[in-house]
C-alpha cells in the first residue's frame, strides 16, 4: 500500500464516501473526518484505512483503473471557478438580507432582492447544497414578496388615501 495516489483516485474515494453518507452508513461528522484524510492522502494505504469498515460496495480498491470523477453539477455546465461561485453566493446572501429592511422603503428592496436571486444561481448550479446561495435565494424571494406588498400598499395609499373622519 505504498503506492502513490493521484487526484483521480482521491476523487473516486470521495465519491464512495459520499454514497456511503447518502446511504446512511456514516453520519456527516464521520463523513467530514474521513474526507479530510482521503483528500490529503499521498499513498493508497492512506485511503484504504478510513474506508475499511464500510460495506463492500463502498470499499476503495487501489488496483482498479479509475476514470476522472466529474461532479454532476459540472458535467453539462461550464466550470465556474470556486472563488467566483463563493463570492457570488456570499453577495447573494448579503443582497437578500439587505432587501428585507429596504422593502419597507416604498418597495426599494425589490432591487437587491432581484440581485440576490440572480447572484444565487451560479452557486446553486455548481454546488446545489451551497448554503450561502440557498439562503441568498430564500432571502431574495422573501425580499421580493415583502417589497411587492409594500409597493402595493404605498400605491394604494396614494390612489385611495385613508379617510380621516
Amino acid at each position: 500500500m505504498n503506492e502513490r495516489v493521484g487526484t483521480a483516485q482521491r476523487q473516486a474515494a470521495v465519491e464512495l464516501l459520499t454514497r456511503a453518507l447518502e446511504g446512511g452508513y456514516i453520519d456527516l461528522v464521520e463523513y467530514e473526518r474521513r474526507m479530510v484524510v482521503v483528500q490529503s492522502a499521498t499513498f493508497a494505504g492512506d485511503i484504504v484505512g478510513p474506508m475499511s469498515d464500510l460495506p463492500r460496495q463502498f470499499q476503495w480498491n487501489p488496483h482498479h483503473e479509475v476514470a476522472p470523477v466529474v461532479p454532476p453539477a459540472q458535467q453539462h455546465h461550464q466550470q465556474v471557478p470556486a472563488a467566483d461561485v463563493g463570492s457570488k453566493s456570499t453577495l447573494s446572501l448579503v443582497m437578500g438580507a439587505l432587501s428585507l429592511p429596504l422593502s419597507i422603503c416604498f418597495g426599494i428592496g425589490l432591487i437587491p432582492a432581484v440581485a440576490a436571486l440572480l447572484l444565487s444561481r451560479p452557486g446553486l448550479k455548481a454546488y446545489p447544497t451551497n448554503t450561502s446561495a440557498v439562503v441568498g435565494l430564500v432571502l431574495g424571494i422573501v425580499g421580493v414578496a415583502a417589497s411587492v406588498v409594500m409597493l402595493i400598499a404605498f400605491i394604494g395609499s396614494i390612489v385611495d388615501p385613508p379617510s380621516t373622519t
